[in-house]
């Protein structure tokens, strides 16, 4: 089991991995895009094939200062985010545990950034990065199959590594 608080989000900002301060959640989502297909079997059975994949990373936190006079230069928060959104940066993105042993990394584009104030409580906030491109993960191995007397494994890449 992994425990969540060891799971963190981190942005480059100038040539730096920084941690989201404060980060309170952050979820990675897969999806693929999926196109209609008939064939003579279909029966009026619908069927279908995939076809482009995304992911979307969304993530909370505490807002904190990271920009400004007298803040933490550490990490990145609500004020360097709206910087990059604003600006359409493409950045470059890595989740990582503590143990290194599962490590995604990748670009996107920061899509969505709110903040909350409710009355005495820590303002936080809500963003989203849209993938750019394939996301990298050294924790791979997405199935088995096989193939007479040698076992092939894909990296999730597409690529096969022959494994005895």
């Amino acid at each position: 089991m992994i425990n969540g608080t060891d799971r963190i989000l981190y942005i480059k900002w100038n040539d730096d991995f920084l941690p989201i301060g404060c980060l309170t959640s952050d979820s990675f989502d897969e999806s693929v895009d999926m196109l209609d297909t008939t064939t003579r079997d279909n029966q009026g059975w619908k069927t279908s094939t995939p076809t482009n994949q995304s992911y979307n990373i969304s993530f909370d936190g505490v807002l904190i200062n990271t920009n400004f006079n007298g803040g933490d230069f550490t990490k990145v928060s609500y004020d360097r985010l709206r910087v990059l959104k604003r600006n359409r940066t493409l950045i470059e993105w890595q989740i990582k545990d503590n143990d290194l042993t599962f490590v995604d990394s990748g670009f996107g584009y920061i899509t969505s950034l709110s903040d909350s104030a409710n009355l005495d409580e820590f303002v936080t906030f809500s963003a989203s990065i849209v993938g750019y491109g394939q996301p990298n993960s050294t924790s791979e191995i997405s199935f088995t199959l096989q193939d007479g007397n040698e076992n092939i494994v894909q990296d999730g890449n597409n690529n096969d590594i022959i494994t005895g």
